[in-house]
C-alpha cells in the first residue's frame, strides 16, 4: 500500500477512535460469509462502525495516546467495532452468539469510557451487556434523588399539623 494511503487510513481510523466512547476489539474468524454480512448489517442498523483492519495499521492510529493499552490484544484476526453506545456491540456479540450456536469467545478486549474490559470473554460479555454510560448513571442518579425529595416533601407535607403542634409546644415550654 501506498504511503499516503496508509498516513490517510491510519488517520480516519485514528477519528472513529478518539470520537467514540466505546471500543471493541473481536476476533470474527471463523464465521461465513453470510453471517458477516449479516453482522455488518446489525451493526450499521445500530450506528456501530465495524473495520476490519490489520493489526499493524491499528497499532500506528492508536500510537501515544490512551488507547495503546490495547496493543497486546492485537494478535490474529482483530475486527474494531466503534460505537457511542457502550454496551451496543455487546449486545450484537451476544445476540450472534445465541443466534448461531456459537461458543467460540470473539471479544478480544473492550475499551470503555477511559476503562479496559479484557480477560475471560464471556464473564466480560456479561458485564458489558449491562454496563450503563456514565450520562446514564448520572440520570439515574437524579432520578432517585427526586424521587427520595418527593417523598420527604409529601411526608412533610401529611405530618405538617403533627410538626406545628409540637413546635407550639416546645415555644410554650
Amino acid at each position: 500500500m501506498i504511503k499516503t494511503k496508509k498516513n490517510k487510513l491510519i488517520n480516519l481510523i485514528s477519528s472513529y477512535i478518539f470520537k467514540t466512547k466505546s471500543i471493541y476489539l473481536v476476533n470474527l474468524s471463523g464465521l461465513t460469509d453470510n453471517q458477516i454480512f449479516d453482522w455488518r448489517k446489525n451493526c450499521y442498523k445500530h450506528k456501530i462502525k465495524l473495520k476490519f483492519i490489520k493489526n499493524t495499521l491499528l497499532k500506528k492510529s492508536i500510537r501515544n495516546s490512551k488507547f495503546e493499552i490495547l496493543n497486546k490484544f492485537l494478535k490474529g484476526p482483530t475486527t474494531l467495532m466503534t460505537s457511542n453506545n457502550v454496551n451496543g456491540p455487546a449486545l450484537i456479540i451476544n445476540n450472534y452468539k445465541k443466534k448461531f450456536s456459537l461458543k467460540k469467545e470473539y471479544l478480544k478486549a473492550a475499551f470503555i469510557e477511559d476503562i479496559l474490559y479484557s480477560g475471560d470473554g464471556d464473564s466480560q460479555l456479561k458485564t458489558l451487556i449491562t454496563l450503563k454510560s456514565k450520562n446514564e448513571l448520572l440520570l439515574d442518579i437524579i432520578f432517585y434523588l427526586k424521587f427520595e425529595l418527593i417523598n420527604f416533601i409529601l411526608n412533610l407535607k401529611k405530618n405538617f399539623n403533627i410538626i406545628i403542634y409540637y413546635l407550639k409546644l416546645i415555644k410554650i415550654n
